[in-house]
């Protein structure tokens, strides 16, 4: 058996250990939390009798190890059952839930990469100039300040005070059409450049200052010196230079994709942004055991995934890495 099956086999066993443990978690959490889910909606003219009959339906009279496998064969097979309170399968609204921070996940995390890759190969090959300073300085700056703090600043100026952009939503009142008839509007796109500007200037620093630190590297190496004795230009040098500086960035992006596709809560909750991030905080506020279970089951398993797809890509792309 070869190093590269033996290395996956092994982190596919290390992967399933991982998610039972959290599985088991969450469903600890979930029932050692105050408050029951029929006390959301009870009031006097229920009788007990009655919330009785509620809990029975929704299983939670059962004992608890009833509860936990039963809980463990559902997420096992990604049977999330009906929510409590939306009176919807599980799985159509985190689906939606899930498609709605897509759409503003993507667009940022695209433009981080590309700016952030460009400016930090520059950076690098230009090390001590005052465009390096400027660009580090910045980036330092703009990866402490909070997301959510950003977030109010903008919103302040460019929709509370010039009034240029629309301060929430994904869409404007009484706009119909769907998800993929929302998102090719240009009502949509009103929507998502105040977003996808707060989550660009928080995301585009990691990019950039890895791949600075990754291009001084390269700076010195010798087949650079190998390709100026050639006569080659500037910027055919540069080009190859940040080829070979790329090698860390391809599993810091992996990474970086498993945690923005987890939901910006703060983010979504001050735009008004219906994505999987506010949903898991309603969801948890009305003890919604099954749309709030599913949320963060499908969170973890994203974040571990692209961190498996990660460590692959790292081998695939860096011949110097090995399995064996």
């Amino acid at each position: 058996m070869s190093g590269l099956r033996k290395y996956i086999i092994f982190r596919m066993l290390s992967l399933l250990f991982v998610v039972f443990c959290i599985l088991t978690i969450m469903f600890a959490l979930f029932k050692f939390m105050p408050g029951d889910p029929t006390s959301i909606f009870v009031d006097s003219r229920y009788s007990d009798e009655m919330i009785d009959r509620q809990r029975k339906l929704w299983g939670l009279d059962d004992p608890l190890v009833v509860q936990y496998f039963r809980y463990l064969k559902n997420m096992a097979t990604f049977d999330f059952g009906k929510s409590f309170f939306q009176i919807q399968p599980v799985h159509s609204i985190v689906t939606e839930k899930l498609l709605n921070t897509c759409a503003m996940m993507v667009p940022a995390l695209i433009l981080s990469v590309v700016l952030g890759t460009i400016l930090g190969a520059v950076a690098g090959w230009k090390r001590g100039t005052k465009f390096e300073r400027v660009t580090i300085t910045t980036s330092l700056f703009l990866r402490s300040a909070p997301s959510f703090f950003v977030g109010i600043v903008v919103l302040m100026i460019f929709s509370y005070k010039l009034r240029w952009l629309p301060s929430g939503g994904m869409s404007s009142a009484g706009s119909f059409g769907g998800f993929w008839g929302t998102i090719a509007s240009l009502d949509f796109l009103k929507h998502l450049i105040l977003p996808t500007f707060v989550l660009l200037t928080r995301e585009v620093t990691g990019p950039l200052l890895l791949l600075r630190s990754s291009m001084l590297e390269v700076k010195g190496s010798d087949f650079l010196d190998i390709l100026r004795a050639k006569g080659l230009p500037e910027t055919l040098i540069i080009r190859h230079a940040t080829r070979n500086a790329l090698l860390p960035l391809v599993t810091y992006v992996a990474v970086m994709t498993g945690l923005l596709f987890q939901g910006q809560v703060l983010l979504e909750i001050i735009f008004s942004w219906p994505g999987i991030g506010r949903e898991i905080v309603m969801a948890v506020n009305d003890l919604d055991y099954p749309v709030a279970q599913a949320s963060f089951f499908l969170m973890a398993l994203t974040i571990l995934a692209m961190n498996f797809v990660a460590d692959l890509l790292y081998g695939l792309v860096d011949p110097r890495v090995t399995y064996d």
